[in-house]
């Protein structure tokens, strides 16, 4: 067997377990539980799945976020793949701002918390 002959092989068995792979992923799995390109197709899924809820095409969507094209929005749907940007818009075409914001937020708790320890550790000790 010659090593284009192999590569090819190779390339296809790839193609095929990443088909296999994207037809059987979960959507409603926990992300803790999901690989980072798992996550990535996951988002996608339930992205495309709001799009058709809401009865829009590719191209309609990709139009009212502002992406530069319908390619980019189409991509994401296939491969779960697309810039932070542009991530951004879908999510603000979806009205999905305020889960974005809440993402990486610090709860009130939490900063209350922090916030008792620095002067707890602030005191002096004589």
């Amino acid at each position: 067997m010659d090593s284009t002959n192999l590569l090819s092989k190779l390339k296809s068995f790839e193609q095929n377990a990443k088909i296999t792979k994207k037809k059987n992923i979960n959507i409603d799995a926990s992300f803790a539980t999901l690989t980072d390109e798992e996550i990535a197709l996951v988002l996608a899924h339930r992205a495309k799945k709001l799009r058709i809820e809401n009865n829009l095409k590719q191209s309609d969507f990709s139009k009212s976020a502002a992406l530069s094209s319908t390619t980019t929005y189409s991509n994401f749907e296939q491969t779960g793949k697309v810039s932070l940007i542009n991530f951004i818009k879908i999510l603000r075409n979806f009205g999905k701002m305020e889960e974005l914001e809440k993402l990486l937020k610090s709860d009130i708790s939490s900063v209350i918390d922090n916030a008792q320890s620095v002067t707890k550790s602030k005191k002096r000790v004589r």
